[in-house]
């Protein structure tokens, strides 16, 4: 089912609610207040004949049916209701109107007894409704006074056939204007879903959807653009990486099958053979670096590793402690202060590897390399020839390797890692020149 189906649907069933609790609430409050007129009518009724019966007290218990024996205490009510008088016994003494009105087992009780409460009641004789009171009589009997309510009921069915009709008129215009409504707020959900239905069958990223609606809408629209954005971004990404990693894989590729074909000549000598072989592991040693820095910048360590709080100084005296075993270099650590930071430890580890890598590969054996952990930044120091103006821009790029570094080993790719570090955690990274001669790579988190 349609966006458009679900909220037309959604808004005739409010409407039609709304309808219905009007409409009964209407017809139960008017219907109320027409029966309150009418028992207020019939109460100041009695209250008029009481009075007159008071000033004329007469003895009814013991007598047939007469026609006037009360004399004119009854004459307000014989044109426009039905009145009539009871015994104790319940037989009637008089009686002004076409029908007898009904005793019922309540009314005998009052007529025997003058101290109980008047009796209202509903009834219908020969299809006609009647709304009757009935009010003990001091001397004995009790007095029954009822007036016809068909008008009531006529004003009650008018009352729901109006209802009927409202709640059809509301629900065609409700329907009508829920479903040009919901047309325009589904339109820009419909093209985001056209836009992603045409980039699953096609896979073309180059789709953006025109930002327009309210604001939800246009926050959603501007998020499914962004989106396009990343992943067009992303792909590129991908496709300049393998094309960088194919450019790559050519030279060590190259220097193995000529050297291979090397060996199989027949006159090559022992000395030549050594030579060779030293060159082949050179180059595999080459290309499993480059492999695992290749799976390094492929991994999407955001998914695979979670963020953890860390302590900075213990986790690069852990490094550095590290680079020293593995390079049997002078390389000091200093801590003035260390922060806490948000990190992912496995990936902060690789990138600050690379870092005194680096810094190890560019500087003289006889130079210290200096780490100096201040806060929240991070300094690694080196006092090798330093990094050219020119290249200070570009050396974070994937493969960019300077004129001066191309013969030395090195994918490339190493420094790619530490920005691609960097930019997963929200720091900076920046290349400074060593007072004296050198580079400083200094990583910069956010307090």
């Amino acid at each position: 089912m349609s966006i458009r189906s679900r909220f037309l649907i959604v808004i005739c069933a409010i409407m039609l609610a709304t309808i219905a609790v009007l409409s009964v609430s209407s017809y139960v409050l008017t219907s109320r207040f027409l029966m309150s007129e009418v028992d207020q009518n019939l109460d100041n009724r009695v209250t008029i004949i009481s009075e007159i019966l008071q000033s004329q007290p007469r003895d009814l218990r013991g007598r047939n049916r007469v026609r006037n024996p009360l004399a004119n205490a009854l004459l307000p009510t014989r044109f426009d209701s039905i009145t009539q008088v009871i015994t104790d016994d319940g037989s009637v003494l008089v009686g002004f109107g076409e029908v007898d009105l009904p005793v019922s087992k309540d009314v005998l009780e009052i007529a025997n007894n003058s101290q109980l409460a008047r009796v209202r009641e509903s009834f219908e004789i020969e299809g006609v409704k009647y709304r009757m009171l009935s009010v003990p009589i001091r001397q004995g009997g009790a007095l029954q006074i009822a007036i016809d309510v068909a008008d009531i009921e006529r004003a009650k069915q008018a009352i729901q056939r109006g209802g009927l009709l409202l709640a059809l008129f509301g629900m065609l215009g409700s329907a009508t204007i829920a479903w040009f409504s919901a047309g325009r707020v589904s339109r820009p959900i419909k093209d985001l879903a056209d836009a992603a239905e045409q980039i699953a069958r096609t896979g073309n990223l180059d789709v953006e959807v025109a930002i327009d609606g309210d604001s939800e809408i246009k926050q959603l629209t501007s998020s499914f653009n962004s989106m396009t954005a990343a992943l067009r971004s992303s792909r590129e990404q991908q496709k300049q990486l393998v094309q960088d990693a194919s450019h790559e894989l050519r030279t060590p590729l190259t220097s193995l099958r000529a050297n291979s074909e090397l060996l199989q000549r027949s006159d090559l000598d022992e000395n030549a053979r050594v030579e060779i072989l030293r060159d082949i592991r050179t180059e595999v040693d080459e290309l499993t670096l480059l492999s695992s820095e290749l799976s390094a910048l492929a991994t999407d360590q955001k998914l695979s590793e979670i963020v953890a709080k860390v302590d900075l100084g213990p986790l690069v005296e852990e490094v550095v402690s590290r680079a020293r075993r593995r390079y049997s270099r002078d390389i000091s650590l200093s801590i003035n202060d260390s922060a806490t930071v948000d990190l992912r430890q496995s990936q902060f580890d690789r990138a600050l590897s690379n870092l005194i890598d680096n810094a190890v590969k560019f500087s003289p054996v006889e130079t210290a390399i200096e780490v100096v952990v201040d806060s929240n930044r991070i300094e690694i120091v080196d006092h090798g020839p330093g990094v050219a103006a020119s290249d200070k821009s570009r050396i974070f790029e994937r493969f960019y390797r300077s004129t001066s570094t191309r013969s030395l080993p090195g994918s490339g790719l190493g420094l790619a890692i530490v920005k691609q570090f960097v930019d997963d955690h929200d720091a900076k990274i920046e290349v400074t020149d060593t007072p004296g001669g050198g580079a400083t790579m200094v990583i910069q988190f956010k307090e």
